[in-house]
């Protein structure tokens, strides 16, 4: 077997592509995401009605300039799907009749109607594209014990200014997506979950995410998300309240209250009528066999 001087080994080990050791590092934030994919087995399927007082109100707001004689439109019965194998979220409505433009608007409120609470931070099926991210990035791993947790932090800096597309956390979040410099997530290596997030921009924005939960069978689910900013000017709240049907605890209601120089809104989404483990209505199955 040939011998090679040590200095040339260190000089192999040196030359090993920084996107392995990130591979090898973004472990820790995929444990997240495949414990969240073991969250409440058994649940295959739901459809649910979702009523929220938004609707009625870009209903309002498309229809301003229509005469008070002609008839508009009733607020459509809106449902949402759910399955998990495949993986489908979709947000319709049932009135086969609704007009074009009130489909428009359901579908431009389907990021708020259909967000998904177990992929909200690091979605499954955007791990490759989270390790394309990261291979040029300097990923730090740190542990610390506090009480009975230990907490495992993990900070990504990207070399230059990176578009994350989702890749970490959903735009429902409205947490920056472009120009994003540095990314931490502290985990809990109990409950593999994540506590606290921060996000910083090349334009000097930092927005702190801390997250709490629901413990459900055979993991956990957000049911409170606050989003800071040092100085106070933004200050965005997102909490759930579940109800149990069946076995299963799923969102009663969701209400999000933002809190920024350019944005100040409320907005309340209640669930109601779920079906467990049911066939989907017509219209869902129609959307389903599309391609």
């Amino acid at each position: 077997m040939p011998r090679f001087p040590l200095t040339y080994l260190l000089f192999l080990c040196l030359a090993i592509p920084s996107a392995v050791f990130a591979g090898d590092r973004l472990n820790a934030l995929e444990a997240v995401v495949h414990s969240n994919a073991r969250v409440q087995p058994g649940l295959e399927s739901f459809q649910v009605t979702i009523e929220t007082p938004r609707i009625g109100e870009m209903i309002s707001r498309m229809t301003a300039d229509i005469p008070s004689k002609i008839a508009k439109p009733a607020i459509p019965v809106v449902i949402k799907y759910w399955q998990r194998e495949p993986y489908q979220s979709i947000v319709a409505t049932l009135d086969k009749s609704v007009s074009p433009y009130v489909e428009q608007m359901v579908e431009r409120a389907s990021d708020n109607l259909a967000v998904e609470l177990d992929r909200l931070l690091l979605p499954v099926d955007r791990a490759e594209q989270r390790r394309k991210l990261v291979a040029s990035a300097t990923i730090k791993s740190s542990e610390v014990a506090l009480a009975q947790t230990l907490l495992r932090r993990v900070e990504i800096v990207f070399e230059q200014p990176t578009d994350l597309d989702q890749a970490f956390y959903v735009t429902a979040l409205r947490l920056p997506q472009k120009q994003v410099r540095t990314l931490t997530f502290d985990i809990d290596t109990k409950t593999q979950t994540i506590g606290e997030m921060t996000v910083a921009t090349e334009a000097g924005l930092v927005l702190s995410v801390e997250i709490r939960y629901l413990e459900v069978t055979n993991g956990y689910l957000p049911n409170r998300i606050q989003i800071t900013s040092p100085d106070g000017k933004i200050d965005d709240l997102f909490e759930v309240q579940f109800t149990k049907v069946a076995d299963f605890l799923l969102p009663a209601t969701m209400q999000r209250t933002t809190r920024r120089p350019d944005l100040q809104d409320d907005l309340k989404i209640t669930f109601k009528n779920y079906q467990i483990n049911q066939p989907a209505a017509e219209i869902i199955r129609n959307r389903l066999a599309q391609p």
